[in-house]
């Protein structure tokens, strides 16, 4: 007799509160700390903000953070349910 696995959504994971919030955190510091790094006289001097590589030094963590965390509720999903 195989019991069947739940099924784990994956939509629902990547848009739970707590990972989101978690992601945007991440990406907050983490985007701030490279911003500062690769664009400072953007930031605190006379040169131009590249916009587009501003933004994305933002969006890269959150998703990293994001992919990062669902597999591993995933992943911890699947071993509670195998006890």
């Amino acid at each position: 007799m195989s019991v069947a696995q739940p099924q784990i959504s994956i939509f629902k994971t990547v848009f739970a509160t707590d990972l989101v919030t978690r992601s945007l955190f991440t990406a907050l510091v983490v985007g701030s700390v490279l911003n500062i790094i690769n664009q400072s006289d953007g930031v605190f001097g006379d040169a131009e903000l590249e916009w587009i590589s501003f933004v994305l030094t933002y969006f890269v963590p959150y998703c990293v953070s994001t992919y990062s965390g669902a597999l591993s509720n995933v992943g911890h999903a699947k071993q509670v349910f195998l006890r």
